[in-house]
């Protein structure tokens, strides 16, 4: 590694020796101003103490007071235009931080009172940054000490989710599943999309090589080599639906990836641990699809799931079940994970009858089952003030062009159903369309409106509350305008069907009879809490 010496404020290499002790900078990056590159240091630009920023004088003067001769400063200690170094940098900070005598984390946008409102606990890079280091102090934009980690834990704690345990270094990261360390990162975000997986590889113990321009495949890839390492199927607990009373039903079949598109996936996964320690879940990857030992059972509404063998700590009579499909072609023991149905607790079996069952690694739109039909909406903007703000199922939505992509399944049914969000300046409710496509090609919507609040991935989940209750509802009215939509179905090659949907104003003296599917839900919520109060008392 290369170390800033705080005195002469030149680079000094160890790279094949031990370094001296050493304090480190955690801190998030600031304006090019703010920062100092290797470049800079290498060309004496600091050699004036009026060139050297707030954050390096500030971090040299406190390590030198603290008795260090060396500090490291990922800005300037790493010369990001040599790819090699870059990737072994990366590799190795991990290791590099937990070696540090002291951590300085600095947090430049905050004064002690919001300290945890600091962008610090956001960033995705600062999580091993906070995990690593023993020691750490926690500084303000003045360079004045908060507190230690040991003093704050109860704060951080709240803020990130880390119990106390882990976050002291009382009990190793290797002891808390593979789930739970993923949502420690689901609410944080990095500044390119690859780094998300970059930044979590010391926090899993593992390597990988660096391939900025590859996008989300970076977390794809991150998830294969952690189960190469671990024997822990808990990185399939992930889009586990919360403990409030939900609606046991089948929704359409929509085949999605069996492995978490990024971190976010797992916010509701922090308490998730392994339940069985007897036996272990080892994975291979082969031919398009993740093959592992696996029960399979099939729940009494139909639905397939695949029990994992982990849980939540303090429920241990029941276990993570993932959502299935048989996987098309008939193939035995193949399956698909369903896109937008959530994995879910359900009660641990008396006994597991596990079997060798592969699981198709890639969404379903890609290779739709059997013969399908490529169906294209496009969204014409007609309304001034009025934009879609999301789409459910999100990969069918193509932002940039303004178009959704469905498949056209060979079923009674058509299409599955597509929602499509609209909303309004102000807070008044937001339109949802209801997109499908019958099994003869011919386009249909239904209207309703939603509170903010209600997420599209809530309403997909639950649409045995609402869907033949809107069936026919083609107007709306949120309270700030009434809306119906135009349908027009466009000439195209005989293997595809092209439609454009235009939201039109309605200018009536008549309000038409609007859905609300919040209120719709939330009455639903209250009537299965009921039925479960109910079960209890009797």
């Amino acid at each position: 590694m290369r170390l800033l010496n705080v005195d002469t404020f030149k680079l000094e290499d160890f790279f094949y020796v031990d370094p001296p002790p050493y304090a480190i900078l955690s801190h998030t990056w600031g304006n090019d101003s703010e920062e100092v590159s290797y470049r800079d240091v290498q060309d004496g630009r600091l050699d004036l103490d009026s060139a050297r920023p707030l954050k390096m004088t500030g971090c040299c003067k406190q390590a030198k007071s603290d008795g260090y001769q060396y500090v490291w400063i990922d800005s300037c200690c790493i010369d990001k235009a040599n790819s090699v170094e870059l990737q072994e940098a990366i590799n190795s900070m991990f290791r590099w931080y937990r070696n540090a005598a002291i951590c300085y984390a600095y947090l430049s946008d905050v004064p002690f009172k919001v300290f945890s409102s600091s962008r610090w606990f956001r960033r995705g890079w600062t999580l091993q940054e906070l995990l690593a280091p023993l020691n750490l102090r926690f500084y303000d934009r003045e360079w004045k000490c908060m507190g230690t980690k040991g003093e704050l834990c109860d704060v951080v704690e709240r803020v990130t989710g880390i119990p106390t345990s882990f976050l002291l270094g009382i009990t190793e990261l290797h002891h808390a599943s593979v789930a739970q360390r993923m949502s420690w990162a689901a609410n944080r975000v990095t500044k390119r999309q690859e780094d998300i997986a970059y930044c979590l590889l010391g926090i899993f113990g593992v390597s990988m090589p660096m391939i900025y321009g590859e996008g989300e495949k970076a977390f794809r890839r991150l998830q294969e080599q952690i189960m190469k390492e671990l024997e822990d199927d808990s990185i399939l607990a992930w889009h586990l639906e919360s403990e409030s009373p939900g609606h046991d039903s089948i929704p359409d079949v929509v085949f999605g990836t069996v492995l978490a598109p990024a971190p976010s996936y797992f916010a509701n996964s922090g308490q998730v641990v392994v339940m069985d320690h007897s036996s272990h879940s080892s994975f291979e990857i082969h031919g398009g699809s993740l093959r592992l030992s696996l029960a399979v059972h099939t729940m009494a509404n139909g639905q397939i799931v695949g029990l994992l063998k982990c849980g939540l700590e303090r429920d241990p009579d029941r276990v993570v079940a993932v959502p299935l499909a048989a996987a098309p072609g008939g193939r035995p023991n193949k399956y698909v994970r369903l896109e937008g149905r959530r994995a879910r607790l359900v009660a641990k079996p008396t006994t597991r009858d596990s079997r060798l069952v592969h699981i198709q690694l890639e969404a379903g739109r890609k290779s739709p089952p059997q013969s399908s039909e490529a169906c294209w909406f496009h969204i014409r903007k007609s309304v001034p003030g009025l934009d879609v703000v999301g789409v459910h199922p999100t990969p069918c939505w193509h932002k940039e062009r303004a178009l959704i992509e469905a498949a056209l399944m060979p079923t009674a049914n058509g299409t599955r159903e597509i929602l499509v969000r609209f909303q309004t300046e102000g807070l008044s409710a937001d339109f949802v369309a209801v997109l499908g496509v019958d099994s003869e090609a011919r386009p249909h919507y239904s209207l309703m409106v939603a509170a903010r609040k209600t997420t599209l991935e809530d309403i997909a989940g639950n649409s045995v509350v609402w869907k033949h209750k809107v069936i026919g509802n083609t107007r709306a009215d949120n309270g700030t305008m009434q809306l119906a939509m135009a349908l027009e179905t466009l000439q195209a090659p005989s293997s595809q069907r092209r439609f454009v949907l235009k939201p039109v104003l309605v200018v009536s003296d008549t309000a038409p009879v609007t859905f609300n599917v919040t209120a719709s839900l939330r009455l639903s919520g209250a009537t299965a809490l009921l039925d479960h109060v109910r079960r209890i008392d009797e």
